[in-house]
């Protein structure tokens, strides 16, 4: 409890992993093998579908852009006026709104089309969640974790500065938690299919729990000053 408190960010960071990973699972294992928490894969395919001429599916694609770009661009200019902590609860509000949409959209449907709610909760968690302890890393995918983690622990053999075991044990951690929630995203779609989008409530859940316990202490010391 002390530790969550003292690394309230740090923990924070991986229960958002766990989002992420989850998210990334769901989006892949039910809707056609595409990561919904980046636009790599989509843009790929956006170009093998202009050139092949196939417009309606080409702009359903750009489409998916776009709302990423929206989510991106709406983190980043409410970042700019409100505080972390209401950041983060309207995170958290925006990603329980995507999910509980994700969960009803039929199966059947554009594999794309489906994704647009977590094209945007996703674009939205890397805006306000990107990294703890002075670290970039994101929440929502693995790459550039995966190479601070090998080059982290690289280092430390190399040199033995411990600086860079605590960098390495932070991205392994990352990854981890991540990988976790993406075991927990498969195992659950595995079983009931798009309604799963639904237990990723619980470790959103789990993060408000951790926000309000790190703003505990701030609370205590505005009550201690407000009574001397």
């Amino acid at each position: 409890m002390n530790w969550l408190k003292k690394e309230n960010d740090t923990a924070l960071h991986y229960n958002m992993c766990l989002v992420g990973g989850f998210l990334g699972a769901y989006a892949m294992f039910l809707r056609g093998g595409n990561f919904g928490s980046a636009q790599t894969g989509n843009l790929i395919e956006a170009v093998m579908e202009g050139l092949g001429g196939q417009w309606q599916e080409l702009l359903i694609r750009v489409g998916g852009l776009a709302i990423y770009i929206c989510a991106i661009v709406a983190s980043f200019l409410l970042g700019k006026s409100l505080s972390k902590g209401k950041m983060r609860r309207l995170c958290f509000f925006v990603e329980a709104v995507g999910i509980l949409a994700a969960a009803i959209l039929p199966e059947k449907m554009n594999d794309i089309l489906a994704l647009y709610p977590v094209f945007f909760i996703t674009a939205f968690q890397w805006g306000v969640f990107s990294g703890a302890k002075g670290y970039n890393s994101a929440t929502i995918f693995s790459t550039n974790n995966i190479k601070q983690t090998v080059l982290g622990w690289t280092e430390y053999f190399r040199t033995k500065d411990l600086k860079q075991r605590e960098k390495a044990v932070f991205y392994t951690l990352t990854l981890t938690f991540f990988h976790t929630g993406v075991a927990a995203g498969f195992l659950a779609t595995t079983a009931i299919g798009a309604p799963a989008a639904l237990c990723c409530l619980a470790p959103l859940g789990s993060a408000a729990v951790i926000t309000v316990m790190g703003e505990e202490p701030k609370r205590a010391v505005i009550r201690e000053k407000a009574v001397s």
